[in-house]
């Protein structure tokens, strides 16, 4: 028996697993998570994008895909075959979250075909220090004492942010490296590209910092306004990195409201 058309539908054995959610909407949007995540990240998101087709995968090194070694052409090459597949004319809005955010634009900057319009949010670039080599270590122990801390203690810090606890047999030092090497700032500076892109800075700190870097959105819009001069970067002051859990509602207003109309709603702030 088929599906009702609102309930997702998994497949494990396309190239790369994804949920399908209204296949007969007519225009494709394709969500991609962040790192230590999967295409479950999305859940409180995707109710409020009733009205369009919806690929929710899971990027390589992650979910079910995650015996695949996570790498920044890897997930390019394989999400850029999953739209020719099976987005609607072969063609997707493209969203992403912050390691998806760098998916996305490596994405659209190198194959522009598979879209006209892309939305990223907690896109970052950490220069290379002589500490970098030690990053993955450090890393794979503060996810390890972030995960002993009670999640009621998270969310008071985080003004109520459910935030889902990593997987910790995923967050190895190898998998860290293979997510911060596509952070290096002399490789991920992507070439201009013609989507018409809003870029997104999580502009809220506070005791946890949890706001994003809005010199690297700066940085990565003027690059996108050399092929498109609506390509845009701005900043909210009271959403975290992690808003697609604070405020999933507002995020796909957001998303909405930059595909449809090329605006986005009020509390934003221009870069």
């Amino acid at each position: 028996m088929p599906l009702p058309d609102n309930e997702p539908r998994y497949d494990k054995y396309a190239d790369l697993p994804h949920f399908e959610i209204n296949p007969s909407a007519k225009q494709t949007i394709i969500l991609f998570h962040g790192a230590t995540g999967d295409g479950t990240n999305w859940d409180l998101v995707t109710p409020h994008l009733s009205n369009y087709h919806l690929l929710v995968p899971d990027l390589p090194g992650h979910g079910i895909a995650r015996a695949d070694p996570f790498s920044i052409d890897k997930a390019a090459d394989a999400l850029r075959s999953l739209i020719l597949k099976r987005a609607h004319d072969r063609v997707a809005y493209v969203v992403g979250f912050s390691l998806g955010a760098h998916v996305a634009i490596h994405l659209v900057s190198h194959y522009p075909e598979v879209t006209n319009c892309v939305l990223v949010s907690g896109f970052q670039v950490f220069p290379t220090t002589s500490f970098t080599p030690y990053l993955p270590y450090a890393i794979w122990a503060e996810q390890r004492l972030e995960y002993a801390i009670p999640r009621s203690l998270v969310r008071w810090a985080m003004d109520g942010i459910n935030i889902p606890r990593p997987d910790l047999s995923l967050c190895t030092v190898e998998y860290y490296r293979q997510v911060f090497s596509a952070s290096d700032s002399t490789e991920m500076w992507p070439k201009p590209w013609p989507a018409r892109t809003l870029v997104i800075a999580a502009g809220k700190g506070g005791l946890v910092p949890s706001n994003d870097r809005p010199g690297d959105s700066k940085k990565l819009a003027s690059i996108g306004r050399e092929l498109n001069s609506a390509t845009r970067a701005v900043t909210h002051p009271e959403m975290r990195h992690p808003w697609i859990f604070q405020a999933p509602e507002l995020f796909a207003e957001t998303v909405r409201r930059w595909f449809e109309e090329g605006v986005v709603p009020q509390g934003f702030l221009s870069l």
